[in-house]
């Protein structure tokens, strides 16, 4: 806990600049926490919009010890008052009805501390704890653009040259801007795809074959026949397709899976041992089951044919249990846009990575931070910027079916930080970035 002290300004100022919305609707791409839900939202489940009603008790991994404690009322089991984290993670999870959290930090270079809240199993009452894995959604976007970044700088590929070059006349069938799209274009969210994550049709697609994967090609195709939806090469809106289009252009560049190539230009550099690219690998037990509720479990549970046997009740709130309804298409859906599961320590040690370790030149850090075609865009190529009292800020959030995330590097301070729940269906400020803001004082304080 002392590194924490030496973490002070830093801390502070970069959860300053989290703040987290409503799953259910896209952020703005002027926020600091660039996560709209990605593409496996489409396997989300129906829940009552109700938010309230966790336990107070939690339980704490400090490190990777993931022990239990018991902490009800305020106090330790032995009478003592709680530790301002317990306690404020606790009214957290109190006040949203989250079932866990997990926590990472880490500073230059150091291992990271890693933390753990709550329960990942529900009606089990299994603790969640630090090595369950657990899915981090949009943060993948930074990764992949990364790897495109890594090949732009090898002169293997050209930021501002058609995609089609590299896929083909055919790579979008029947969109109508597919001759023109850049590689820019599918990294800075200005390719004009609509973001399938919320498109209702996309829903309907998925309700029967839940239990079937969904391939690149196949989201490309549902995207392409839906028509632009943004002004190409100027207009900024978020989408997963054009990450998912991002990763055929890496295997069709490289000749190799996209996986195998996130892994061997990213995962196996950070050692990051605990890392996985869905559906292409799988992350092996314990991993975290999710929970979906709020307003956006409400709204999809009737699109994907949904019944209370996919419910449960957590302290009076209704919640949609993740681990009862088949996940193939969810984990398949996000691929290089959204599909990374990993441990909360690696998450840390890799939004840190992309910026202090040499993986990517100063020249390709400028270009995921402010390459995109409108220099007012707080959102680069891969990675969402801020200025906070002069000091920049690199973040990246991500939601999907069961899971909320958000990860984020201060380089004045060489800090980075990763905080997941296994709810989705947040809002406002009790969104993980919000949460994020709150803790900056605690975490600051420790020593």
């Amino acid at each position: 806990m002392k590194r924490l002290a030496s973490a002070l300004l830093g801390l502070v100022l970069l959860t300053a600049a989290c703040s987290g919305t409503d799953e259910a609707v896209p952020e703005s791409p002027a926020s600091t926490v660039v996560s709209p839900t990605t593409s496996e939202a489409a396997a989300a489940t129906t829940a009552a919009p109700t938010t309230t009603a966790a336990p107070p008790a939690t339980t704490v991994a400090p490190s990777t010890t993931a022990a239990q404690q018991d902490e009800p009322d305020g106090e330790a089991a032995d009478g003592e008052p709680l530790d301002p984290l317990d306690a404020a993670i606790g009214d957290w999870m109190e006040r949203t009805g989250a079932p866990g959290l997990v926590l990472a930090i880490t500073q230059g270079g150091a291992e990271p501390m890693t933390f753990a809240w709550g329960v990942s199993d529900i009606a089990t009452d299994t603790p969640l704890t630090v090595n369950h894995h657990v899915r981090i959604g949009s943060v993948t976007k930074s990764v992949t653009a990364a790897v495109v970044l890594q090949l732009v700088a090898a002169g293997l590929v050209e930021l501002d040259a058609p995609v089609a070059q590299y896929l083909g006349d055919d790579w979008a069938p029947g969109y109508e801007h597919a001759a023109a799209v850049t590689v820019r274009d599918l990294l800075g969210h200005t390719s004009g795809f609509v973001e399938y994550a919320f498109d209702v049709s996309f829903y309907q697609l998925a309700a029967p074959r839940l239990a079937e994967q969904i391939s690149p090609e196949e989201i490309l195709e549902f995207a392409s026949q839906y028509g632009p939806v943004a002004e190409l090469g100027t207009e900024f809106h978020y989408n997963t397709t054009g990450y998912v289009a991002a990763g055929l252009l890496i295997e069709a560049v490289t000749g190799n899976a996209a996986a195998a190539e996130l892994r061997a230009r990213v995962f196996e550099p950070l050692g990051l041992e605990h890392t996985y690219l869905t559906p292409d690998e799988f992350p092996p037990e314990p991993t975290a089951n999710g929970y979906v509720g709020g307003t956006i479990g409400y709204l999809m549970g009737p699109l994907l044919g949904l019944t209370p046997d996919n419910q449960i009740t957590h302290n009076d709130a209704i919640f949609v249990d993740i681990g009862t309804v088949p996940s193939d298409f969810a984990r398949s859906a996000g691929w290089t846009g959204g599909g990374i599961e990993a441990q909360i320590g690696d998450v840390a040690l890799l939004i840190r990575g992309l910026f202090a370790t040499g993986i990517l030149d100063d020249d390709q850090v400028a270009l995921m931070t402010t390459g995109h075609p409108d220099p007012a865009n707080s959102y680069g190529l891969g990675i969402s910027t801020d200025e906070i009292l002069g000091l920049t800020i690199y973040t990246h959030g991500g939601g999907v079916p069961g899971f909320r995330t958000i990860a984020a590097y201060a380089p004045a301070f060489d800090l980075g930080v990763a905080l997941t729940t296994n709810l989705l269906g947040l809002e406002g400020d009790d969104d993980v970035g919000g949460l994020l803001e709150a803790l900056a004082p605690i975490l600051a304080a420790m020593n």
